[in-house]
């Protein structure tokens, strides 16, 4: 037997990240999963899969907590008075899983399984994983600049390699950002049609 709620926002530990889904009963998890592999996970979709599943052959599902803070409250994070209803959250996945069942519109730093939990748990697309690496990127990125100032100039060209890779990365995660809310705009505002329709139904019935 289950020991989460219908609405519970969970998570799986994988290799090296976590994979985040809505629980609505143990036959029924909604997450962003798909592709075999990270090559393939832009294929990937908002679908409804078994705990069983979602957890896959050693994983071991636990609830997520929203505690309101990021890094001991260097940064915001939604909190528990952001977070919807249990009833609530289990339509905005539902909708959500009606949206996006053919365009996912999956990236791995601008819109992943994290974001759309968190969409769908307290109306926020973010994810704590990809602002870890926002932030370990800047803390490195400051030390390469320190690096090249001041250390030996024999360190210089293997440290402008690494200063040019760490530019490929910058300029990728700006564009994730910029073209994230694009992509998903129509997949949202197909949810939301979802969920007014709903809510018509149930008002009329």
């Amino acid at each position: 037997m289950s020991t989460f709620d219908a609405g519970d926002h969970i998570k799986v530990k994988r290799l090296f990240y976590t994979h985040h889904g809505i629980f609505v009963n143990g036959c029924r998890v909604i997450d962003f999963s798909g592709g075999r592999n990270v090559f393939e996970k832009p294929k990937a979709l908002v679908q409804a899969r078994t705990l069983k599943e979602f957890e896959g052959e050693r994983g071991r599902a636990e609830k997520v907590e929203h505690p309101g803070k990021f890094l001991g409250g260097l940064g915001f994070w939604p909190g528990p008075d952001w977070e919807h209803s249990p009833e609530e959250v289990v339509h905005r996945a539902e909708a959500l899983c009606q949206a996006a069942a053919s365009q996912g519109a999956y990236r791995l730093s601008g819109s992943n399984c994290e974001h759309i939990a968190n969409w769908c748990k307290c109306g926020a697309h973010e994810s704590r994983q990809v602002r870890y690496v926002h932030a370990g990127h800047a803390v490195i990125s400051f030390g390469l600049l320190l690096a090249l100032s001041r250390g030996p100039s024999k360190w210089r060209p293997a440290l402008m390699v690494v200063v040019l890779a760490s530019t490929v990365v910058t300029v990728y995660m700006q564009y994730e950002a910029w073209t994230t809310p694009r992509r998903w705009r129509p997949i949202i505002a197909k949810a939301e049609a979802v969920l007014r329709e709903s809510d018509r139904e149930e008002n009329e019935g």
